[in-house]
């Protein structure tokens, strides 16, 4: 058997009587054309407004754009280029968006692995910062209905809109990763993810 492993993948066997079961994903038919599929859900999405328009609602002119970290195998070659062409078009100046990575209180992703993760234009040609969740200036926001206080990046302050992108993947303890876990433990500070993270062993946690 071969199971991936980091940016390779490790070999390995099984006596027969060991395996109890061979379980198999569903198959899915292969997206041939994924920007433009991006391209169409950006302009007219499910169940919400579109992004022109909700930025157009909000008179947004600085966006900032949460993306993951290096632990997530989120497809940013794919999914960034329709997502800043969409921007361009409604008129968003490219000085005025600010990728910030997710990295909750993980450590920073170099200057390399973010070229490697989003490729060497997008990389190159806007401004990327790894949030620091003990960063003294860290964003007091009150308190999350749990009672545990908000405490956030402060670059939340400096902007008008934010997105946020990433993968939907089963979580032990949210449901589903992905969407407003790009906000809490992605941009928080360390106390703040501490308290949410010790709800893992929470009855209604699953």
């Amino acid at each position: 058997m071969e199971l991936k492993y980091g940016q390779g993948s490790i070999r390995f066997s099984l006596k027969n009587k060991n395996i109890l079961k061979i379980l198999s994903s569903e198959e899915q038919e292969l997206l041939l054309n994924p920007e433009g599929k991006l391209k169409g859900l950006l302009k007219n999405p499910i169940g919400c407004p579109s992004l022109r328009n909700l930025i157009i609602q909000k008179e947004a002119q600085n966006i900032l754009i949460i993306v993951n970290d290096i632990t997530r195998p989120t497809p940013y070659k794919i999914i960034l280029p329709p997502l800043l062409d969409e921007l361009k078009q409604i008129g968003i100046k490219r000085k005025n968006i600010i990728f910030i990575i997710a990295t909750g209180i993980h450590r920073n992703n170099s200057k390399k692995e973010i070229e490697n993760i989003f490729g060497e234009d997008i990389s190159s040609t806007y401004k990327f910062i790894n949030h620091n969740g003990n960063d003294p200036y860290l964003k007091d926001l009150g308190k999350l209905k749990s009672g545990n206080e908000l405490w956030i990046d402060p670059i939340v302050s400096n902007v008008d809109f934010i997105i946020t992108t990433g993968v939907i993947v089963p979580h032990y303890m949210a449901g589903f990763s992905g969407g407003r876990k790009s906000i809490l433990p992605g941009i928080c500070g360390r106390k703040t993810i501490e308290a949410n993270h010790a709800q893992m062993v929470h009855p209604d946690a699953r």
